[in-house]
C-alpha cells in the first residue's frame, strides 16, 4: 500500500502476499508459474511456466509509471485494469 494515503476498511482487510526477494514488486511467485498480484483487490494473475516477461504484459497488473517515478507522489502500487479505473482514472 501507498504510505502516503490512509489505508480504506477493504484494503485493511486484504491480505497481499508478500514479494519475492529480489524481483519486482508484486511479483509473488515463480516456480513452477509467475504468479503477480494487484495491490488494491489482491487479484492475481497465474502465468504459464516458463513464460515470464509474457505474463507480466498479459496480466493487466501494472504500476502507474508518472507516479511511480514521481517526486512529490511516489505511488509504486500495481493496480490490475478494474483498480487502475478507480484508483487512477484511467480508461483502459
Amino acid at each position: 500500500m501507498n504510505e502516503t494515503l490512509p489505508a480504506t476498511l477493504p484494503q485493511l482487510a486484504l491480505v497481499l502476499l508478500p514479494d519475492l526477494p529480489g524481483k519486482v514488486h508484486g511479483i509473488v511467485q515463480m516456480d513452477p508459474h509467475i504468479r503477480i498480484q494487484c495491490d488494491g483487490c489482491g487479484y492475481i494473475y497465474d502465468g504459464e511456466p516458463g513464460r515470464p516477461a509474457l505474463a507480466v504484459i498479459l496480466s493487466g497488473i501494472r504500476f502507474n509509471a508518472r507516479r511511480y517515478h514521481s517526486a512529490r507522489d511516489r505511488d509504486r502500487r500495481r493496480l490490475c485494469r478494474e483498480c487502475r479505473k478507480t484508483e487512477w482514472g484511467e480508461s483502459a
